[in-house]
Parts: C-alpha cells; sequence; structure tokens
C-alpha cells in the first residue's frame, strides 16, 4: 500500500487501494450473499481501520477506502437484516507493535 501524500501519490496507487478495499469487498460481497441467502445464514468479516475514524496525514486516501467498508459494512447489515436473522458488527482493536 502505498502512502504519500496526497500531491506525491501516483493514480496507480490510488486505484490498487480502491481495487482492493472497496471493489474487492463488493465482489466477496456479490459472490457471497446469494449462497447466505440460499443457506439462510452465513458470516461476512469485513476487515476495517481506525484510520476510518482518525485521519492523519498522510492516510487519506487509505482512511477513505476503510470509510466505505464501514458504509459499505452497515448498508449490507440494513439489507439483509430482514431475511438474515443474525448480523452484528465487531470491532476488534489490535495494539501496534512497536519495534
Amino acid at each position: 500500500m502505498a502512502v504519500s501524500p496526497s500531491d506525491e501519490l501516483r493514480q496507480d496507487d490510488w486505484d490498487a487501494m480502491v481495487s482492493t478495499h472497496i471493489t474487492g469487498l463488493l465482489n466477496g460481497i456479490g459472490a457471497a450473499l446469494p449462497v447466505f441467502r440460499r443457506q439462510g445464514s452465513g458470516h461476512f468479516v469485513n476487515v476495517s481501520s481506525t484510520a476510518a475514524h482518525v485521519v492523519a496525514s498522510p492516510l487519506s486516501v487509505y482512511a477513505a477506502t476503510k470509510t466505505a467498508v464501514n458504509v459499505i459494512s452497515e448498508g449490507l447489515r440494513q439489507e439483509v437484516s430482514a431475511t438474515l436473522t443474525q448480523m452484528r458488527d465487531e470491532i476488534v482493536v489490535r495494539p501496534t507493535v512497536q519495534a
């Protein structure tokens, strides 16, 4: 993942972050949701970041993609809550290891 000031970040780097964090998430949901609906249950594990809540330079593009993960996950929860009985949010905080 490229992390640099916005004026130094290349379009390819932005595309890679969007492709990984947003498009990859949507592709996974699109593939799994029909199976979950047929089964009547399933589990999504969507990985976000505290960067979605506390933006620090030079992580603005990364933070934006992780905010999108949160919004898409919440929209999915609302969409499926009427037909799939269990969906919950979990927050796991892993401390940063300092070398």
